[in-house]
């Protein structure tokens, strides 16, 4: 008889505790439920960024303009129009920027093993930001003169994977005073990007992707070389 005193007792303890935990729980504020936010994979744009470009170039270009005005010009000298050709953007101290693309055909590419050759053969050296430079040896060290990089974002080449790389186009640009004359700077460029497209089967084009002439290289070539006459001291 005791013994079913006892089991009754636990009995009622237990469904004393179980009607307490319920009417806690019922009387707990819900809360919203937590949503882990799934980060969202952004895909790198294959595009040309010929805005940011030519954004860049026009800020470079107001900001030499600007140290020019602020300059003692000569009296009776008058504006010379900028020249036709590769995009550049100079400034009263001979500073440029060339850019020059070589493009292949609409809907073609060039391979990955076919610009490894390419860059072999006129000595372009891998090298810093993963892309491709001449260097030439100045001051008992090898200095970048210009550079050649990949037309797609971000500019790089997969060296240890180019044999399944492929791309629409080079970017090659040329800062101006180098650590050699500007004249040769700018032949050599040149003379690269041509040699480039010819062996790539690809054109030269502008930042519009207007096709580029003889011509109007001369014409900057030209820029440079007067620029350079003037920059000369004059003997005493």
């Amino acid at each position: 008889m005791n013994e079913l005193r006892v089991i009754l007792l636990l009995l009622g303890i237990a469904v004393i505790a179980g009607v307490y935990v319920w009417t806690r729980f019922k009387q707990r504020p819900r809360q919203a439920p937590s949503y882990r936010r799934t980060p969202v994979r952004r895909s790198p744009s294959d595009e040309l960024d010929a805005a940011e470009i030519e954004q860049e170039l026009t800020r470079m270009g107001q900001l030499l303009a600007e140290q020019e005005s602020d300059g003692a010009g000569e009296p009776g000298e008058s504006e010379q129009p900028a020249p036709q050709g590769p995009d550049t953007a100079a400034g009263a101290a001979g500073e440029r920027l060339v850019v020059v693309s070589v493009v292949a055909e609409p809907g073609a590419e060039f391979e990955g093993e076919a610009l490894l050759k390419a860059f072999q053969h006129n000595k372009l050296k891998f090298g810093e930001h993963h892309i491709y430079h001449r260097m030439v040896f100045r001051d008992n060290r090898e200095q970048p003169l210009f550079g050649v990089a990949n037309l797609v974002k971000p500019g790089s080449f997969p060296v240890q994977d180019m044999e399944s790389f492929a791309t629409p186009g080079l970017t090659l640009f040329l800062q101006l005073p180098g650590p050699i004359d500007a004249v040769e700077a700018f032949d050599d460029f040149v003379k690269t990007a041509e040699r480039l497209a010819v062996e790539l089967g690809g054109e030269l084009r502008d930042e519009q992707h207007q096709l580029l002439t003889h011509q109007g290289l001369m014409q900057v070539r030209d820029s440079i070389a007067k620029h350079r006459r003037h920059s000369m001291p004059r003997p005493a």
